[in-house]
């Protein structure tokens, strides 16, 4: 008997996984036959993947998160040209050609246009929730889009399952293998499953899932998942938001009575109510009209009940940006509020109030405007931080109508506002746009760092103007130069801007990001010396001693007056660095605890750094525009 149960449940099991095959593969076809051009952008994608997975980035290391964003967008772009086209009865050709222009357009768009002008997030965003709007722009009726939305949420929830038991299946099978044939099956093989399942398998399925029907509506019966549904709405959401909105007016009316500003914090407040006052709208639209009390309390009031709420956010808002200007998380929250404020304007339009179409929209449309244009996150963010550093910092060059920004004075406060502003610029992607504003030779390692190690950008932003946030240490004598001068390199073939070395704390050398780069050439101080590693290679190299010559006047003259000094250091064996010094700290104890520089170096000395090279070939859509 216990063989037969086992062998039922084997056959039960092989069963289920027959079946989440058949329908992959029926989920597969549909998406192939219905959206082709998506299909094939799901196929590079995953292709792509697994390359970068074994190590191999197409085109390039920098290039190929555009590459992935491009075909991501001109499949999902393809996806809302064709529903589009289904929902107005277009023929099959007629629909995929204008399919196939709209996913061109869009790739094209985001990977020759994008890095200079879009802010990438927001407008992948925008392209995946303005989907299940396509069939019903100006036609058919709310409650048909609410249907079509559900089973649309339904097929992606389906299509995460479906990527959990294809990542635990093949993981499981790994295993198997790995302990019955003792063989060891290395990380790499679960990377791959892990690119495939969230690449491949998801997506098709998911799009595989989309309903055909755009007429369907959602007919509400007395079945036992109904009355589920009803009670979590009715007894559970509507008296928490209505919760939410009685603790909000409360606070506006202590607000009024003690006449003090809004907190900063009730900017997320807000935000949070109003995406849960109008996801609750939307989500809750066929239950409201029958619903208990709370229900028709709310479905009479929502509107309402944000009107106070988003004043404040707004007044709370408006005294920020006023005060340190416009940053992405402030320009984000005033799009959010601005969003909810056009949807509790459109309820007083007769023929607008009440559609859920118009309530999702209206978010949708202003995310995808955000990502472009001089009214886009990242334009905006760029004209008021630039225009705050240029007018608190910006110094008059003699002689000249050239404004350059500079570091005055040591004040900690200043500082730390100007690196903050960097900061929003780099969070941004538009340091850029300090270029004019720099001196020279710092506007040219900006433009380096961003075409070679954008990532360091704003560190060599900081650490030139002379407001690098420096580690707590005991300090001994140093100096600081901002100065620019020529350097000669001959017989030097590589260069490291912008590079930090800490001291060794204890026993153990930070390789990592605090000193240098970590796919890069490398420094940590190590009581006199500097040890430079790249790749497996670590060389000692005498700083202490090449310190000790320079003239005594370096260290007591101010930042802004030195010029950064120049090193030559060789190790016995051969290798050899050239320093470009720009900060040095020493401890009490006469040991170097502290090296920003710029450094030199010959890739016969370094072998990984052949193999690794990163250079790009030829100028960025970023260097173009400055």
């Amino acid at each position: 008997m216990n063989q037969a149960a086992g062998t039922q449940c084997e056959g039960s099991r092989r069963r289920r996984w027959l079946g989440f095959a058949g329908s992959l593969a029926r989920g597969a076809e549909t998406a192939f036959v219905r959206f082709p051009i998506a299909s094939f952008a799901i196929l590079a994608m995953t292709l792509l993947g697994n390359l970068a997975a074994a190590g191999f980035y197409v085109p390039d290391t920098r290039s190929f998160v555009w590459l992935m964003a491009a075909l991501y967008g001109g499949g999902a772009a393809s996806i809302f040209a064709m529903l589009l086209c289904e929902g107005r009865g277009l023929r099959k050709l007629v629909a995929h050609l204008l399919t196939l222009v709209v996913a061109v357009i869009a790739f094209v768009g985001i990977y020759f246009g994008g890095r200079a002008e879009s802010h990438l997030p927001a407008l992948t965003a925008a392209i995946t929730l303005a989907i299940p709007l396509a069939p019903y722009l100006g036609q058919r009726d709310p409650h048909r889009f609410w249907a079509f939305g559900l089973w649309t949420t339904v097929g992606v929830t389906l299509a995460f399952l479906s990527v959990l038991l294809f990542v635990l299946g093949l993981s499981a099978i790994l295993e198997m293998i790995s302990f019955l044939f003792e063989t060891i099956i290395g990380s790499q093989a679960y990377e791959h499953i892990y690119t495939t399942a969230f690449l491949l398998v998801g997506p098709l399925f998911a799009i595989g899932r989309i309903p055909h029907d755009f007429d369907e509506a959602i007919e509400l019966g007395l079945d036992r998942m109904e009355a589920s549904v009803r009670i979590l709405i009715d007894w559970v959401a509507m008296p928490l938001v209505l919760a939410t909105a009685f603790i909000l007016h409360l606070y506006a009316a202590k607000i009024a009575v003690t006449a003090t500003l809004p907190k900063n914090e009730i900017g997320w407040i807000v935000t949070f109510a109003a995406l849960f006052v109008l996801t609750l709208r939307i989500a809750a639209d066929p239950f409201l009209p029958d619903g208990a009390w709370p229900a028709r309390i709310f479905a009479r009031l929502w509107a309402y009940m944000l009107v106070v709420p988003l004043s404040l956010a707004v007044l709370a808002i408006a005294i920020r940006i006023d005060a340190e200007g416009v940053t992405l998380q402030r320009y984000y929250l005033a799009l959010g509020f601005a969003a909810a404020i056009l949807v509790v304007l459109a309820q007083l339009v007769p023929r607008l109030s009440g559609d859920t179409r118009v309530m999702a929209a209206i978010p949708v449309l202003l995310l995808g405007l955000s990502a472009f244009g001089p009214w886009g996150a990242a334009s905006m963010v760029a004209d008021s931080q630039v225009a705050r550093l240029v007018s608190e910092f910006g110094v008059r060059v003699p002689g000249g109508e050239a404004i350059v920004i500079r570091a005055e004075n040591e004040d900690a406060d200043e500082q730390r506002e100007m690196r903050s502003r960097i900061r929003a610029l780099a969070d941004a992607d538009r340091l850029d746009r300090l270029r004019p504003y720099l001196e020279p030779d710092l506007a040219e390692r900006l433009q380096a760092a961003r075409r070679g190690e954008p990532e360091n950008a704003a560190s060599v932003v900081m650490s030139g103007l002379g407001i690098a946030v420096i580690p707590q240490m005991s300090v001994g004598r140093g100096f600081g130069a901002m100065r620019r001068a020529e350097i000669k390199i001959e017989g030097f073939d590589r260069a490291a801007l912008d590079r930090t070395a800490n001291a060794i704390e204890g026993d153990q050398a930070d390789f990592g990001p605090a000193g240098g780069m970590s796919d890069g050439l490398s420094l940590v101080l190590d009581g006199e010396q500097l040890v430079a590693r790249y790749g497996g290679k670590s060389v000692h190299f005498p700083l202490k001693a090449a310190i000790d010559r320079l003239p005594e006047e370096l260290f007591e003259s101010s930042t802004d007056q030195n010029v950064a000094p120049v090193l030559d250091l060789t190790d016995p064996d051969g290798p050899r660095l050239r320093l470009f010094v720009r900060r040095y700290i020493e401890g009490m104890d006469g040991d170097a605890d502290f090296l920003t520089a710029d450094v030199f170096y010959r890739s016969e000395d370094w072998p990984a750094s052949v193999s690794s090279d990163r250079t790009p070939q030829g100028p960025t859509e970023a260097d173009q525009n400055p």
